[in-house]
């Protein structure tokens, strides 16, 4: 009873828009009655996440924010959603566990299918802005309740800047550029992905991380949007059908501000630093310490943050994709900012000042205050 009590607490912070509240909360009770952590690591990462951001946090966070609560398991959910989720992607040979329980937390925390299913096809995003969120979070979110109803959309990649990614809508044949939190990185230019793309102010963006699908796949959710499960389970069982579900199943955390999992987005830069290989990182070893090379490697000038020129962007298949994105996640990430600060003097406070100009917002953010931290030490 003292867990669910807890549980129920959390939930009622986080409806509420109080990031610290309920970050306060999970710390004081963050084992289980076995003894284990009892939250799942991603929504103590974004509560971290916005409670470091505080009012820099623009709407779209707040926005993701909202899509990642009404994603979540509650009471009365409707029970065959993952039944039906498995079944699209081939299954339930495809399922990947330590046991029946913890396959169907894998399910619930990683199945891209399920997460469409349960946020728009069974109507959990829209029970959340009418019967669970508060004015508050409301207000934060801006015009989240626009998202509700966006069709699934299938878009070819044209090319990748270090602000935005610029797509090609398969359905209309328009142009369509979206913030760029890193939904491209895996992605050649002319490859496809599917997804919802909203708004957020003057921003666009996916309401979740989109679907790399091959271009068939991509071609029949543009010709009837409606249809679009019905073509990720044909997609699933055609040649290439074990990469599709294996991007299904296992390939997203849903990270509040990023569309790349941490494992994947480390597995994109191999650093010089053997101790810092992604199959370490993998095993949960030295995330931090990976983070923090990489933005050290930025400050230092090292990367090619920007990418080759935009001009050929678009047309040269070989070019140098921006680094910026990945740079702006491993910043993001909670115990990253701290770690690159201690080892930071005065005289860096230039360098982080030209990082600031290059990173994605809300990224920035950080830079610039650790710059003003440093220039007020000197």
């Amino acid at each position: 009873m003292p867990w669910l009590q807890r549980m129920l607490a959390v939930d009622a912070a986080e409806a509420a828009g109080d990031p610290a509240k309920a970050l306060a909360l999970v710390e004081e009770m963050p084992h289980g009655p076995d003894g284990r952590p009892w939250w799942r690591p991603q929504r103590v990462r974004r509560l971290r996440q916005l409670v470091a951001l505080g009012d820099a946090a623009p709407a779209w966070v707040w926005a993701r924010w909202v899509i990642a609560q009404a994603a979540q398991p509650r009471p009365g959910r409707d029970t065959d959603a993952a039944d039906v989720a498995v079944e699209i992607r081939g299954g339930r040979s495809t399922l990947w566990g330590m046991d029946p329980a913890d396959a169907l937390a894998k399910v619930i925390d990683h199945d891209w299918v399920f997460r469409q299913l349960i946020l728009h096809e069974r109507r959990g995003l829209h029970h959340f802005l009418r019967r669970v969120a508060a004015p508050r979070l409301l207000g934060l979110a801006g015009d989240v309740h626009s998202w509700v109803g966006v069709p699934m959309g299938a878009y070819e990649l044209v090319s990748e800047r270090a602000d935005r990614i610029v797509w090609r809508d398969l359905g209309t044949g328009a142009t369509v550029e979206t913030l760029n939190l890193g939904g491209a990185s895996l992605m050649a230019l002319g490859e496809a992905a599917v997804g919802r793309v909203v708004h957020a102010g003057e921003v666009a963006l996916f309401e979740s991380a989109p679907l790399c699908v091959p271009l068939d796949v991509a071609h029949d959710v543009a010709a009837c949007p409606a249809d679009w499960m019905d073509a990720l389970s044909r997609g699933c069982r055609d040649e290439a059908g074990s990469v599709l579900m294996d991007l299904v199943a296992k390939a997203y955390d849903f990270d509040l501000l990023f569309d790349l999992s941490p494992r994947l987005r480390r597995h994109l830069l191999e650093p010089v630093d053997p101790d810092l290989r992604s199959d370490n990182v993998g095993t949960g070893g030295n995330g931090v310490d990976y983070d923090v090379a990489l933005v050290l490697a930025a400050l230092g000038g090292e990367l090619p943050l920007m990418g080759d020129d935009a001009d050929h962007a678009g047309t040269d298949a070989d070019a140098a994709r921006p680094l910026a994105p990945l740079v702006s996640a491993a910043l993001l990430e909670p115990e990253t900012r701290g770690a690159v600060e201690r080892l930071l003097l005065a005289s860096d406070a230039s360098a982080v000042s030209r990082l600031a100009d290059a990173l994605v917002p809300p990224a920035d953010v950080f830079c610039r205050q650790i710059r003003d931290r440093l220039s007020g030490a000197a």
